[in-house]
């Protein structure tokens, strides 16, 4: 009876070992994936251009990476492995989903405000970034977003010289969306504050189905001085 126990023991030992085994051989052969900051420096390396967007893809039941690149000779959709940074494939594109999207204005803000109280944000269309002013502990910084990506191209301090003072105004920023959406019901794409005529007022961008407004509010009576509307242009 010890005999036949210890016997049936050992086999339930190999068995445990064969297994484990295996998937350690497995997991060994596999390697781990390559982090996608440096597929993108091998990439770059070995291609001239500006890199769009790098995924992480199951393709052909391997872990590839998919690379859009942009160089003066076009847009090219580059195949790589995920674990050996191996280029496995190269094809030029038309395909502007391929081309990478931008990402919208909301986007741009909420990965700005990770970085602080977003303060401003406007987008550069030349050079495809979002520029976006935000404070945080008392600081103010400059970020540049990838309009893109959305990956954080660079964040400066700004000197309290090198940025205009704002002005103090008795209205907020919240409030004065809040009074702009009672006037006109939507979205708001875009609030500032200007100078018109020596007085301080809320410029709040409003798009609807149909139309696109602008409310003009003093920034400190919370009065609405005007309201613009445009039909919206239909594609």
């Amino acid at each position: 009876m010890n005999k036949k126990t210890a016997v049936i023991f050992g086999i339930i030992i190999v068995i445990l070992l064969l297994v484990f085994g295996t998937r350690e051989w497995v997991n060994g052969n596999q390697g781990s994936t390559l982090e996608k900051e440096k597929m993108n420096r091998i990439i770059s390396a070995k291609y001239p251009g500006e890199i769009l967007s790098t995924e992480l893809t199951n393709r052909e039941d391997n872990r590839q990476y998919k690379t859009v690149l942009k160089s003066e000779q076009g847009v090219y959709v580059i195949w790589s492995d995920a674990v050996s940074g191996e280029i496995l494939d190269m094809n030029r594109t038309d395909d502007e989903v391929s081309q990478g999207k931008s990402i919208t204005k909301d986007e741009a803000e909420k990965i700005a405000a990770e970085h602080g109280d977003v303060k401003s944000l406007e987008f550069n269309e030349e050079n495809k970034v979002y520029l976006v002013r935000v404070q945080n502990e008392g600081k103010i910084y400059r970020l540049e977003i990838n309009g893109t990506t959305g990956d954080l191209k660079s964040k400066n301090e700004v000197e309290s010289g090198d940025e205009p003072a704002q002005p103090n105004t008795k209205i907020s920023e919240e409030e004065a969306k809040q009074i702009a959406l009672k006037e006109v019901k939507g979205s708001i794409t875009d609030i500032e504050l200007d100078d018109e005529d020596g007085v301080i007022v809320y410029e709040v961008e409003i798009v609807t189905k149909t139309k696109e407004a602008q409310v003009i509010i003093n920034a400190f009576s919370g009065e609405v001085n005007s309201i613009t509307m445009e039909t919206k242009d239909s594609d």
